[in-house]
């Protein structure tokens, strides 16, 4: 039994760490100017993702260390690597005013504030209690979906770049159509928006099933080519649109309907609450100092701080036959 609990943990964990080297192998393709891969890995762990959700209630495995290593993954992949693929392409293009200057300076800010927008979007998630936050919806853009929009609006904008001439695969929006120059100089923007929208308070639904059976069957339709094209590495054209729309159309919703503007989510800090005792459920052990000088074994308990007898320190009677 006890094996069988520990692969039953070990399984949806085991997922957790292997996304996580999407997100090292998109790093090193970064830094290798290859960056079709480097976005095709950051798509792979957006549809990895779920994948230990959903494998951690199949086998009910889920566990308080299984959300910590899903937060880390999600930092490295969706917070880490978009961060660092968007600033090493942009400084790359001698074309763009990336390299110097005032722009340099905005688009290390964009990228490194959108890092650390990721951070505190993800803490913010993990101190929320579930009987404090609604369940069938986030407050902020989930780093999921930001990092994989990045992702994906690089490799469609790549795709169609004149200057990018290994991306494989036919152009469904024709060879006529190209990305234009101004599309990257107002990329970081694109950046600092995503970053905002993950600290923000805005609700966002989460992607499930609805009660209407023809929404359902389209949602998981869409899902399932998603993920044909993304682990095939092609057609961003496809993977692009369903979180562009289905993003850009619950923040007019949330912002126009009054329920959902109503709600907040809890409070970030703590309030004011009597201090509460520590209770350790084992004690931790003593520190021992050894000490050789007469009387050693009470000084010994008076120097670790532990409690003396009577009888450890009287000194001792002579035996009376």
């Amino acid at each position: 039994m006890a094996a069988v609990r520990f692969f039953r943990y070990l399984a949806p964990n085991l997922i957790t760490l292997s996304s996580m080297i999407f997100g090292l192998v998109s790093l090193r393709a970064a830094s290798r100017a290859d960056w079709a891969l480097a976005a095709w890995m950051i798509i792979y762990a957006v549809l990895t993702d779920r994948l230990d959700g959903l494998v951690a209630r199949a086998v009910k495995g889920t566990s308080e260390l299984g959300a910590q290593l899903d937060s880390f993954a999600d930092f490295l992949n969706f917070g880490v690597a978009p961060a660092f693929l968007v600033i090493t392409y942009l400084t790359s293009r001698p074309d763009l005013p990336f390299n110097d200057g005032a722009p340099h300076t905005f688009l290390f800010i964009a990228c490194g504030g959108y890092m650390l927008c990721a951070v505190f979007r993800l803490a913010r998630y993990n101190i929320q209690s579930d009987d404090a936050a609604p369940t069938k919806i986030f407050f902020g853009f989930p780093t999921t979906l930001a990092g994989g929009l990045l992702a994906i609006w690089m490799l469609l904008l790549l795709k169609y770049d004149p200057s990018e001439t290994t991306f494989g695969g036919s152009k469904l929006f024709g060879e006529s159509f190209t990305t234009p120059v101004a599309a990257w100089k107002y990329f970081p923007i694109a950046v600092a928006v995503l970053g905002y929208l993950m600290a923000s308070r805005l609700p966002m639904p989460k992607v499930g099933m609805t009660k209407n059976k023809a929404v359902s069957v389209i949602l998981l339709a869409l899902l399932a080519l998603g993920y044909v094209c993304g682990f095939a590495m092609m057609y961003p054209e496809i993977c692009f649109w369903m979180p562009t729309v289905w993003s850009i159309t619950f923040l007019i919703w949330g912002q126009a309907s009054a329920s959902w503007r109503a709600m907040y989510p809890p409070p970030l800090f703590p309030r004011k609450a009597p201090p509460q005792p520590v209770i350790r459920a084992q004690a931790d052990i003593e520190d021992l100092v050894l000490d050789e000088s007469p009387g050693g074994a009470s000084s010994t308990a008076a120097s670790a701080g532990g409690p003396t007898d009577a009888a450890d320190t009287a000194p001792a009677k002579p035996d009376v036959p």
